[in-house]
């Protein structure tokens, strides 16, 4: 069982849940997943990075094995990260931790 965490903003009626470990969203759909929770640094830096990835890929064949690692490597890295860099915008956009199930 996955564990919870539940922010709530003083000022509006809204909470927000946000799950512990890995994030399939972040790994599937990357810089799209960032925009959508209105990450935009988030976003902008995760579209940079699969652009500087991609370009990589055209530099020759060894180069497009090299640029498919990195690509996963990234993904990766991104799904394990995801929640935790959601949680922190949350929490820098005034939310605050309600409880942890």
């Amino acid at each position: 069982m996955t564990e919870r965490i539940y922010l709530r903003h003083p000022t509006k009626d809204e909470t927000v849940e946000v799950r512990a470990g890995f994030s399939w969203a972040a790994f599937l759909l990357g810089f799209v997943w960032a925009l959508m929770k209105r990450m935009w640094l988030v976003g902008l830096l995760m579209l940079a990075a699969d652009l500087a990835i991609g370009l990589i890929g055209f530099a020759g064949v060894t180069a497009d094995v090299v640029s498919l690692g990195l690509s996963i490597a990234f993904a990766l890295y991104c799904g394990v990260r995801g929640n935790q860099w959601y949680r922190r915008d949350l929490e820098r956009k005034g939310y605050v931790v309600l409880s942890r199930t």
